[in-house]
């Protein structure tokens, strides 16, 4: 279905560089972008893709000459979905498409729902191992263990094994988990349950994951979890590849389904992007939508292997009359976020960017959201 294409010169900006620096020229307000009303739009949802969002909002509103003011708060995945239904947020941003439940609480309250791609990422074991310099290497099996409270130490014989030569020491493991509805939970839980049959049945994948009630400590958004990381030795944490690097946080690598031992970056992200977009998506949520994909646990042997995609969602019929202008401004600003210019600011940030083809359908998807 997609062929996956990066230029060579995206990959390689993006491998080694971070957000426009502040002192970049003020991009000139151009062409349809200019002739936009002034309008105001509130939106919300995941932290995945906040990081990405500062930069494309700024840009926006540059280009529209200041008419377009996007506010986007980072507040989980959960947030996002739920404010977009009660039509409190323009639109939300999620990791996890909507279940069933979710769109038919959103038929009720507005109706259908367009899910949109916007961005690929990756979620990685973030931890705290003073004087640990060489990334610790780990498998599905592990963080399993890890996060569900069964293997408690750093010094555990799995972890050794699998890290010869590192002088893992006899410190306690603390896990953080993100206490809101997260599709970085999501992500991170998916992949679990994928690699281990038990943890999908008692913890499951989900936004809100069933974690053991006595293990470790919950902290609020991936600016909560990487924090008490950060201050705590011994503990591990899942967080979105972006913040990791924007912190120069330390993680580790993850032995994907071909048995190598990968880390995150930009490559691995769009390898396993590569391997699963011609993959028909059979499992909800991913099926009861168009152009979603699931991109956890991928083959390949250059493949990271908890990988994922973000999503824009907005009601495809929005509430018009007054925000009639607001309505337009949605739909011109996520059109132009997955198009070239937004796609190769994400890759400068550490997305991998969507591949041409995914882009085009994606703009064609924001056509049938009704804006007249």
């Amino acid at each position: 279905m997609f062929r996956l294409l990066l230029p060579v010169a995206v990959l390689v900006a993006a491998g080694c560089s971070k957000a426009p620096p502040p002192d970049d020229p003020k991009p000139a307000a151009t062409g349809e972008l200019a002739r936009l009303a002034k309008a105001e739009v509130n939106a919300e949802g995941a932290t995945f893709v906040e990081p990405i969002m500062k930069v494309w909002t700024n840009e926006f509103q540059a280009l529209t000459g200041d008419n377009v003011k996007i506010n986007y708060q980072g507040k989980g995945s959960g947030a996002g979905v739920s404010q977009m239904t009660k039509r409190l947020a323009a639109f939300g941003c999620s990791d996890a498409p909507m279940n069933a439940q979710q769109l038919a609480e959103a038929k009720k309250t507005g109706g259908d729902v367009v899910h949109v791609p916007l961005v690929i990422g990756a979620v990685v074991p973030m931890y705290n191992l003073p004087g640990v310099a060489e990334p610790v290497k780990f498998t599905g099996p592990l963080l399993v263990g890890i996060f569900t409270g069964k293997v408690k130490r750093w010094d555990d014989p799995g972890l050794k094994e699998l890290n010869p030569g590192v002088a893992l020491p006899a410190l306690d493991i603390q896990p953080v988990y993100r206490s809101d509805p997260s599709g970085t939970s999501f992500i991170f839980s998916d992949y679990l349950s994928k690699v281990d049959a038990t943890f999908k049945q008692t913890v499951g994948a989900s936004t809100a994951p069933t974690w053991p009630d006595k293990v470790g400590i919950r902290q609020g958004k991936s600016d909560g979890v990487a924090g008490h990381v950060e201050r705590t030795p011994g503990a591990i944490g899942y967080i979105e590849l972006t913040y990791a690097l924007d912190q120069k946080a330390t993680f580790g690598s993850v032995r994907n389904a071909a048995g190598k031992d990968v880390r995150a970056d930009l490559t691995s992200i769009t390898a396993a992007a590569a391997a699963s977009l011609d993959q028909k998506q059979t499992a909800p949520p991913y099926s009861l939508h168009e152009l979603t994909y699931n991109l956890t646990d991928a083959p390949g042997e250059a493949s990271y292997p908890i990988a994922g995609m973000s999503f824009a969602v907005v009601y495809q019929r929005p509430e018009l009359g007054a925000d009639a202008a607001k309505a337009r401004a949605v739909v011109a600003f996520l059109k132009w976020a997955v198009g070239d210019a937004g796609q190769e600011l994400a890759g400068k940030r550490n997305y991998a960017p969507l591949p041409p083809a995914l882009r085009a359908r994606a703009a064609e998807r924001l056509g049938t959201v009704v804006v007249e």
